[in-house]
């Protein structure tokens, strides 16, 4: 055996050795013809120059992907907390714990939201549609059910977003060419979104109610956000009847709000916000 001498630094003990390492083959007139590759000893250990550094290049992509995997991971999880819009900041400390019970009504609807939430981890597919009265708590089961599909540990991203809201940052942008919230950026947003929530649905248009109908600007923006999401869950809050969203809005767009739904209806739960108001 010829000992190898390694200049500079490397303090490894390295010697050429007689066999050789036949898996490796390249092409010739089109054929595939092996190259035999000279082992080596390094510090007593029979190895392949040509397999070592390729378990190298290996492990560092393994090592690369992962790491990348990670960060898209992380990306997706800071999407709920980074990207959502909302109409009021009270809202983020909605869990579905501090969603309180008093009466029949509520119970039954925190515990179909509950139930929904199973379904969505396990892969179903289906919109969720939180109705009725102002003030009961819609806005804050979507968007705690929301935080608890963030947090389940699923490679998922979750977007919260006040329809309202968005409406008005759009509109702002057309003479705001700095303003980043264009009707293409919140189309692509959403449509990406694992799980989005569209919140307060018809409040947009200022129709509460009236027999006002939606723009077409607003429809445009709703039509494009629900056609990308035919097979994604969407959750809705809106105080509106069914029977008013049809008439406001375009029947197809409604039809694909409306999509595989699980309807969570508030008839009796009365305004939570007037508790807080003295008297």
């Amino acid at each position: 055996m010829e000992k190898l001498t390694i200049p500079g630094t490397l303090q490894k003990n390295i010697t050429y050795h007689s066999d050789v390492c036949d898996r490796h083959t390249y092409i010739k007139a089109g054929q595939e013809v092996v190259k035999p590759i000279q082992k080596m000893v390094i510090d007593g250990v029979l190895v392949c120059p040509r397999c070592e550094l390729e378990q190298g290049d290996r492990e560092l992509q393994e090592a690369t992907q992962k790491e990348y995997d990670e960060f898209l991971k992380q990306k997706k999880y800071n999407t709920f907390y980074n990207r959502s819009i909302l109409a009021d900041n009270t809202i983020l400390a909605a869990t579905l714990e501090n969603y309180h019970t008093e009466h029949q009504e509520e119970r039954k609807n925190k515990q179909t939201v509950v139930e929904s939430i199973s379904r969505l981890r396990n892969g179903q597919v289906f919109n969720l549609i939180l109705q009725g009265n102002q003030g009961a708590g819609k806005s804050h089961l979507a968007y705690a059910a929301l935080r608890e599909l963030n947090e389940s540990g699923l490679d998922v991203s979750c977007l919260f977003v006040n329809v309202e809201s968005m409406m008005r940052l759009i509109k702002d942008s057309f003479n705001n060419k700095e303003s980043r919230y264009t009707e293409n950026y919140f189309v692509e947003l959403m449509s990406e979104a694992d799980y989005l929530a569209l919140d307060d649905i018809g409040a947009e248009t200022g129709a509460i109610g009236t027999d006002k109908i939606a723009t077409d600007f607003v429809q445009r923006v709703l039509y494009a956000i629900t056609t990308t999401r035919q097979d994604k869950s969407t959750l809705i809050t809106t105080n509106l009847s069914s029977e008013t969203l049809f008439r406001m809005y375009d029947k197809k767009l409604v039809s694909r709000l409306f999509r595989n739904p699980k309807f969570v209806v508030f008839k009796e739960t009365k305004d939570k916000r007037m508790n807080n108001i003295p008297f």
